[in-house]
């Protein structure tokens, strides 16, 4: 199975060259789910969010997640933010914020960690940790993914800010109850990592992976434009996540720059 994460699109800020390149790679890639973690929209604005109804139109005709990001609520319409913040991202996919996914063997939870009344920052509400912990425990799947917004580690120092708060508390008890993947974005800075290396004692075969931001010009610290595809093996068993990066001098625009090989729990590590 494979899924492909975009993150961070940005829809207002977008490169026309890197919508299209994008456009096509996704096309030829043919994923089994298209998954959007966040920051789809620059100011929340309806037109905004048409372009991206008109850029996933274009897509494969797949099932697509998504949950909003601190950009897809408004912020200098203080009428709506504080009355209707998510009236145009629910108009675009549907009323709930914190989606799931299921399909043989994969589970995919979709978490809300914006607050209208937080301008940036994110965050893991107890009982939102506690709901997809026992959801998480109820599977029988083999993968199981969480994907919010924000992110629960980082690389740069200058990011600490950017962890959402409560996510000590939320890798824990989902690690505890079987997750193997964290999906973030909002800080536009990719990378994947174990998440043990920030959080002792939790499960070494769980992981947390960063998409880039995927067609915005807010591009950070030399960072190409990229995605994350994951490419899941039930009947081996296998994890794998590349990441592609966009290059104008590339024909093809977009190409697989690395590649993660993620043990699943039980097996020996390889990474």
């Amino acid at each position: 199975m494979r899924l492909i994460q975009l993150s961070d699109l940005h829809f207002g800020t977008e490169r026309p060259e890197v919508v299209e390149a994008l456009t096509a790679t996704v096309c030829r890639l043919q994923p089994d789910l298209v998954l959007l973690s966040g920051d789809i929209t620059q100011r929340a604005r309806r037109g905004q969010f048409r372009r991206c109804e008109s850029f996933l139109a274009r897509l494969p005709a797949v099932p697509v997640l998504a949950v909003p990001g601190n950009h897809d609520i408004p912020l200098f319409n203080l009428w709506q933010r504080l009355c209707a913040p998510y009236a145009h991202f629910r108009s675009s996919f549907g009323s709930n914020l914190a989606p799931e996914y299921t399909h043989a063997d994969l589970l995919v939870i979709g978490v809300n960690t914006t607050r209208p009344d937080r301008h940036v920052d994110g965050c893991f509400q107890p009982e939102t940790v506690e709901r997809v912990a026992q959801r998480l425990m109820c599977s029988s799947a083999s993968l199981k993914i969480v994907m919010g917004h924000h992110p629960v580690d980082r690389v740069l120092e200058s990011d600490e800010r950017n962890v959402a708060e409560g996510a000590e508390a939320a890798v824990r008890q989902w690690s505890d109850a079987g997750m193997v993947l964290y999906l973030g974005g909002h800080i536009h800075y990719p990378f994947c990592a174990p998440l043990e290396r920030r959080y002792p004692g939790v499960h070494s075969e769980c992981w947390t992976a960063q998409a880039g931001t995927a067609v915005s010009r807010r591009v950070r610290d030399g960072k190409p434009n990229s995605f994350n595809l994951i490419e899941w093996q039930p009947l081996g068993r296998q994890l794998q996540l590349e990441r592609w990066d966009y290059h104008s001098s590339s024909r093809d625009g977009f190409g697989c720059a690395e590649a993660f090989q993620l043990p699943l729990r039980g097996e020996p590590s390889s990474v």
